[in-house]
C-alpha cells in the first residue's frame, strides 16, 4: 500500500521546488499554534504510557499526518528559494 502521504509528495515534487518566493516563505512560516502542539505532546506521553484512546490515536494520527503534509510542502518552499539563490 503506497498511503496517501506518498502520492501528495510524488505529487508535490519537493525536490523539483517551483514556487514564487512570496508563497514560498508563507509555506515557511506556517506552523501549528500552541494548543496543538500542546495537545501533540500530551497525546504523544499518553501513547508512551500505554493509555491512549482509540479515538486519541486518531487524533495523534491526523496530526502526524498533517505535520507531515507541512514536512513536505516546507521543503519544496526551501527548495525553490535555494534554486534563486546563487551558491556561495
Amino acid at each position: 500500500m503506497i498511503g496517501a502521504l506518498k502520492v501528495l509528495e510524488r505529487a508535490i515534487a519537493p525536490e523539483m521546488g517551483g514556487m514564487s518566493d512570496a508563497l514560498a516563505r508563507q509555506v515557511l512560516s506556517m506552523d501549528f499554534p500552541p494548543e496543538d502542539h500542546a495537545r501533540v505532546e500530551e497525546l504523544s506521553d499518553k501513547a508512551r504510557l500505554g493509555t491512549l484512546s482509540e479515538s486519541e490515536a486518531a487524533d495523534l494520527d491526523d496530526y502526524i499526518a498533517a505535520n507531515d503534509l507541512l514536512t513536505i510542502l516546507k521543503a519544496k518552499a526551501r527548495t525553490s528559494l535555494q534554486q534563486r539563490t546563487p551558491a556561495a
